[in-house]
């Protein structure tokens, strides 16, 4: 390289002495003139400054290669802020070579020059926006929705293996189009710009939905996958299995195999053959409780005859299996599969014909009806004449005709068998209305309508008929499920609208994007959230044992959870009215329990669900939300109810009621921490109510108790005075203040709490109740509670500094209480009688004294020293390290790094927060304004084109 710079230099020198001295080949008048040379030095020239360039790699000559340069172009603008990078004069989006390196983008390994591979580089095209949220990856000018290459690398998307220039495969990829939305919520996944229920190619591998073995891409076959779709939602809670737009009932190809259902042997793609699967259409139900076995939309009574209830393909009249249980329709005491026994069930096969119109079943059913009709013949007679009335001898009572009805029956069947049927229905039905707790098979069928039978033989048939309703109602309190949590009322008339509630709370489909974009936003901030408890918090909480001293924990669940509405307060006070009301739940086989005596002592769990579902206290302990509970004990979880209900509210927020207080005289022991219990669901809630009953405003020790839990959270805690217009107006100012006096003094607040008074049900106010007043209440309750939905992150961050503070004070109390024990141990001294010493006296040592001079920590915010006497019991003293002695030279001390953590990096995530908000409204906005104005022109446009019409 050196040599043949040199070279080139020499021959430019020889030439140019020659030119200009004329001397040699000009005296002599040979060789070439000036003109002539001109090319050729032009030439080297040129080949001097390309191999320069290519060997020293620095475009503007400044002594920095390119790949560490921050302006290569040497123009004074940074690399990130300029429009054309290698000052070519081409701008980036139109420069083929971008940094000037004299490769293609296509085939540079490094497009804008940095130093970085493109699949390391969190910014391909060096603009200075970080790929997950550049519109255009690759600065070719084509915006990444419309480019069929995203990264730039020369590979179409849909035969790239990783459209984003990640370095990530696409199977492996969380974000395969690399806009920052992770697939499970991105409309989009391969950043075509064709919403998923449009796209006729999810995961943009090229391959049709229909073709496509892995439909979201992600690496795993569709028959394994519990997310088929790749939308966040399981398979059987997902409405829209295939991602296509169109609801399972309404979908002819349920799993977007290209095969419709009623040929598809695997119809929810599972990898199950259907008659081999015990959930057919993958709706998470059993095909033994599936109402809708092939999830049509038509439920199995429903489906008509030319239908197929299993979806095997064969049809119901030519099954022997109808409902695909794996039972023979003679041997299956539920045919259809709908849940209701062939014993009462109206339409047995599901055809929707009735049992007594069907003729594939007529005859079948007759020979069930002889026989039963006989062996009720039999048992009647067999009871009258076991009864204690035995002096009746005429007319002949019904239990002795029965022999003869019997061959005058087989007679009548011989000549005409519609004539017995014609006369037998109207009978039953006769004896069905004066004694409806009799059953079937005890009422004698055609000897009610007789006139001939006389009033004594009335009065001998009515003991036996009351011993018989007796046992009838014996037996259905005996089969009669015991579940307090659901309860049937009778719906009362003129109900109140509950239309303002949708309004107050924004449950209407308009503030759906605007909260989907804040949700993104929020993701985003419970990550950091996460990153720095477990670098700032969690070492400290594990080298100190913080969980062996509190109850109160901090992880996952917390973090990422929806938010947590409470209600607590008094028996009968109206919780379990209001919950009703807020989920639109009242009057329905699913209401939670309400009345005026005490409801079973149950904590009440209302959550989302895509069918609602009743869940007991070992179901709710393995869900990930209210997984802590577990550590309370089985006492706990017996006490424990969830209720899953498709709710629009539901769907934001979980809702908890604790149950009700009563005030007793003998304080009963639980067998679970009652008291501790509550305090779990206080530490996670975002919003606390306190429901009283106007008749109702006594505080006992039980109410104490838990008022006292709220220390600390009096923001956070609202009074609603409910049923208030069960007083009178004159009265109820009179008690609202003595119900704020009650409460106040035991809340240790100097601040009444903020109280609601109205009456939170549909049925109309009572008259004469100040409505208005009322009205305007409930609403401002209901903004009250919107607001708690919107401050979710900041309630978090909150909960997550709170939680550091207390693990911070922990750490500097238990280096006190071990800088005290180094102080007055000995060398030859026992280490266990001193430190035992000094935890169970610590106020000869002046610890707490000492550790709140020294420190900014307040005396009330630390525990008692009988917490810390049983920590130590649990935990030895001279086991633990000092602070000073857990830092290191590289990574510091841990707790600067918690300090930090409380004073600055906690509390900037709600700046933070607010900031990414307000630029994701905006965005949103101005996408909306954009398309209102584009619908505006386009209308202009159409009624200019129609004025000339009108003219002519």
């Amino acid at each position: 390289m050196i040599m043949g710079r040199l070279t080139i230099w020499f021959l430019l020198g020889l030439t140019l002495i020659a030119v200009t001295n004329n001397v040699g080949f000009a005296n002599a008048d040979v060789g070439p003139s000036e003109s002539e040379c001109r090319p050729y030095i032009e030439k080297a020239i040129h080949e001097l400054k390309t191999e320069d360039a290519k060997g020293v790699n620095d475009l503007d000559g400044d002594g920095i290669p390119d790949d560490q340069d921050d302006d290569i172009d040497g123009d004074g603008i940074p690399n990130d802020e300029d429009d054309d990078i290698d000052g070519d004069g081409i701008p980036n989006d139109k420069d083929d070579d971008i940094d000037g390196d004299g490769i293609l983008n296509e085939d540079d390994d490094d497009i804008d020059g940095d130093g970085i591979p493109n699949d390391e580089d969190d910014d391909i095209d060096g603009d200075g926006i970080p790929n997950e949220k550049d519109d255009d990856i690759d600065g070719d000018g084509i915006p990444n929705d419309e480019d069929d290459d995203i990264d730039g690398d020369g590979i179409p998307n849909d035969e790239d293996d990783d459209i984003d220039g990640d370095g990530v495969p696409n199977d492996e990829d969380s974000d395969i189009d690399g806009d920052g939305i992770p697939n499970e919520k991105d409309n989009d996944i391969d950043g075509d710009g064709i919403p998923n229920q449009e796209d006729n190619d999810l995961d943009g591998d090229g391959l049709p939905n229909e073709k496509d073995e892995d439909l979201d891409g992600d690496g795993l076959v569709n028959h394994e996958d519990e997310d088929i779709d790749g939308d966040g939602t399981l398979n059987h809670e997902d409405n829209d299995l295939d991602g296509d737009g169109l609801p399972n009932d309404k979908d002819e190809d349920l799993d977007g195999d290209g095969k419709v259902n009623h040929e598809d042997e695997d119809i929810d793609g599972d990898g199950t053959l259907n008659h081999e699967d015990s959930d057919i259409d993958g709706d998470g139900v059993h095909n033994d409780e599936d109402h809708d076995v092939d999830g049509d939309g038509l439920s199995n009574s429903e489906e008509p005859q030319s239908m197929d209830i299993d979806g095997d393909g064969v049809p119901n009249s030519l099954d022997d299996d109808i409902d695909g249980d794996n039972k023979v329709n003679e041997k299956d005491e539920d045919m259809d599969g709908d849940g209701i026994l062939n014993v009462h069930d109206n339409d047995m096969d599901g055809d929707g014909i009735p049992n007594v119109h069907d003729d594939s079943h007529e005859l079948a059913d007759d020979d069930d009806d002889d026989e039963e009709e006989e062996e009720v013949k039999k048992r009647s007679k067999r009871e009258v004449d076991a009864a204690p009335v035995v002096e009746i001898e005429s007319p002949p009572s019904p239990a002795e005709e029965f022999p003869a009805e019997e061959e005058a029956s087989k007679e009548e069947e011989l000549a005409a068998e519609a004539e017995p049927e014609a006369e037998e229905e109207p009978a039953e039905e006769k004896e069905e209305e004066p004694e409806p707790a009799v059953s079937a098979e005890q009422v004698p069928v055609e000897e009610e309508p007789e006139a001939a039978a006389s009033e004594e033989a009335k009065e001998a048939d009515e003991p036996q008929a009351e011993e018989t309703a007796i046992a009838a109602d014996e037996d259905d309190d005996d089969t009669k499920p015991e579940d307090e949590l659901l309860w049937e009322g009778v719906i009362p008339q003129n109900r109140r609208s509950r239309q303002h509630i949708t309004e107050l709370l924004l449950l209407d489909e308009e503030f759906n994007a605007r909260e989907k974009a804040t949700d993104n936003v929020a993701e985003i901030i419970l990550r950091d959230i996460k990153k720095i408890y477990e670098n700032a918090v969690k070492p400290l909480e594990t080298l100190y044992k913080y969980r062996d001293l509190s109850n109160r924990h901090f992880s996952d669940p917390e973090i990422f959870s929806k938010p947590l509405i409470l209600f607590m307060g008094p028996w009968s006070g109206g919780k379990s009215s209001i919950l009703n009301y807020l989920t639109d739940n009242e009057y329905t086989p699913n209401s939670l329990r309400t009345g005026a005596e005490p409801s079973p002592a149950y904590f009440n769990i209302l959550m989302w669900g895509n069918e609602t579902e009743v869940l007991d206290g070992t179901q709710l302990a393995a869900d990930y939300t209210f997984s802590g509970l577990q550590k309370f004990g089985q006492g706990l979880e017996e006490r424990l109810r969830g209720l899953k209900l498709k709710n629009k509210l539901l769907e934001k927020v979980n809702i908890v009621e604790i149950p009700g207080i009563l005030e007793v005289r003998k304080q009963v022991s639980r067998v679970f921490p009652f008291n501790d219990a509550c305090q779990w669901f206080i530490d996670r809630a975002d919003i606390i109510f306190l429901v009283y009953d106007p008749a109702k405003l006594d505080v006992g020790p039980e109410t104490e108790a838990i008022l006292d839990q709220l220390k600390g959270r009096e923001y956070q805690t609202r009074i609603i005075l409910n049923k208030a217009d069960t007083v009178k107006p004159e009265e109820l100012l009179r008690v609202q203040g003595a119900l704020i006096w009650n409460i106040s003094p035991l809340m240790s607040s100097a601040q009444p709490p903020l109280m609601y008074t109205t009456s939170l049900w549909t049925n109309p106010y009572q008259e004469g109740a100040p409505a208005r007043l009322l009205l305007a209440q409930e609403r401002a309750f209901l903004r009250d509670l919107r607001t708690a939905i919107d401050k979710r992150i900041e309630h978090k961050i909150a909960s997550a500094r709170r939680f550091a503070v207390r693990v911070r004070n922990h750490a500097k109390m238990v280096d006190c209480y071990l800088n005290t024990y180094y102080n007055h141990k000995t060398l030859f001294g026992n280490k266990k009688r001193i430190s035992d010493d000094i935890i169970d006296h610590p106020q000869n040592y002046h610890i707490y004294e000492g550790l709140s001079t020294l420190t900014n920590i307040s005396r009330y915010d630390l525990p008692d020293p009988e917490v810390y006497r049983d920590f130590f019991r649990l935990n030895p003293l001279y086991e633990f390290k000092k602070l000073s002695e857990t830092c290191t030279y590289f990574r510091g001390c841990p707790i600067t790094k918690l300090d930090l953590a409380i004073a600055y990096e906690l509390p900037e995530l709600a700046g933070k927060y607010k900031k990414m908000s307000e630029a994701a409204l905006a965005s949103i906005e101005a996408q909306a304004l954009k398309a209102g104005a584009a619908a505006a022109a386009e209308a202009e446009a159409s009624h200019v084109q129609a004025e000339p019409k009108k003219t002519s």
